[in-house]
């Protein structure tokens, strides 16, 4: 059996690693085009970018890890059906829930690396994310601009309905908070440059300033201006974002717990939800075996075709599955700690029902 095993687990890693780098790239896809964007358009840096890409790797484990070991066993399983391969195994007096116990040790090692994986390095990740990306916004506040849409960068409102290829600005207006009450500054077209250890500078064209006057609350003054210049005064000191208040993915595991034990009761379950949720996601991949192996040891005609179809169709079951209990474990309808259990004991539930019928077979 020993020989057997071996084959088994020289067979399944190559599709793992395979499916986990596919998956992952599935899903980096999204991130990618932002992250090429800061880079090419944004001018962030090549050292930033890369860290960047590093921080958000992590958060995508959390999904593709158990996906690629699903994907993986059914791939396995399938080709040795195709191959006639589990036929001569039943031949020879081999049962198939055989061939599943080294992959269930697999999974079981897999899923416990996962729980802590989940429970801290992933929350690490998130929380570096944030606070570089954070970081480079504040430090580079040119990259936030975006047309149609106000920004806010510390006391400035800024709205800007188009910005050209070459980055100028159109249509640009400028709401600034003051003691002395608000300036409202517009223009038809402005350049924006960032000057070292003063801010942002805009160097406008036809525009006009509004600001109420000092003397007369009800009087208003007006600005014409052909050419101007305007410096937005920056505090480019990031050291403060590095003791910001942590969102639940940014929490390690066992932050959360304490923030359920302290917080109210209204705010109590989603802690308590982001805590089992973790655990969860890192047991699906012990899950997934169950239902993985018997259902692709079944599959006989076109086994790879079948095999393929059958990991979407779980995949898609089980993260709607996933989605509705993370839903009434928000509201509270059913504790967190059973409700984000739901997918994984359905899951389970159906493929050692499988499981037990092919051990019969």
């Amino acid at each position: 059996m020993k020989i057997l095993n071996k084959y088994i687990l020289k067979e399944l890693g190559p599709k793992f690693l395979t499916s986990l780098l596919l998956f992952t790239f599935i899903l980096l896809m999204d991130q990618m085009f932002d992250l090429a964007d800061l880079l090419l358009n944004k001018k962030v840096g090549l050292m930033n970018t890369a860290k960047l890409f590093i921080y958000v790797m992590p958060s995508l484990f959390i999904f593709t890890v158990p996906i690629a070991i699903l994907s993986a066993i059914t791939l396995l399983f399938a080709r040795l059906g195709e191959d006639n391969e589990i036929t001569a195994m039943r031949t020879a007096g081999i049962s198939p829930l055989i061939l599943i116990k080294p992959i269930t040790v697999v999974a079981a090692v897999l899923s416990a690396v996962m729980i802590y994986f989940n429970a801290t390095v992933a929350p690490a990740a998130n929380s570096k994310f944030k606070t570089l990306y954070y970081q480079i916004l504040y430090k580079n506040p040119i990259m936030q601009f975006s047309e149609k849409s106000f920004i806010q960068i510390q006391n400035y409102s800024i709205y800007v309905k188009n910005i050209t290829k070459n980055g100028l600005f159109k249509d640009l207006l400028i709401y600034q908070w003051s003691d002395n009450g608000p300036i409202i500054t517009t223009a038809k077209s402005a350049e924006l440059l960032i000057v070292e250890e003063k801010g942002l500078l805009f160097r406008m064209r036809d525009g006009n300033v509004l600001q109420e006057s000092a003397k007369k609350n009800a009087e208003i003054n007006l600005m014409k201006f052909e050419d101007n210049e305007m410096i937005l005064a920056l505090n480019t000191n990031t050291d403060f974002l590095l003791n910001r208040e942590s969102s639940f993915r940014e929490l390690k595991s066992s932050a959360l717990r304490k923030k359920a034990r302290i917080s109210a009761p209204d705010k109590k379950h989603l802690y308590e939800k982001e805590f089992h949720m973790r655990i969860a996601i890192g047991c699906a991949s012990l899950f997934f075996v169950f239902i993985a192996a018997p259902l692709s040891i079944s599959i006989k005609k076109r086994a790879k075709g079948y095999g393929i179809t059958a990991t979407i169709i779980i995949i898609f079951v089980y993260y709607i599955l996933l989605i509705f209990a993370s839903t009434i474990s928000e509201k509270n309808i059913i504790p967190p700690h059973i409700a984000v259990w739901i997918p994984n004991l359905m899951i389970g539930i159906t493929g050692l029902a499988m499981t037990l019928k092919l051990g019969k077979s």
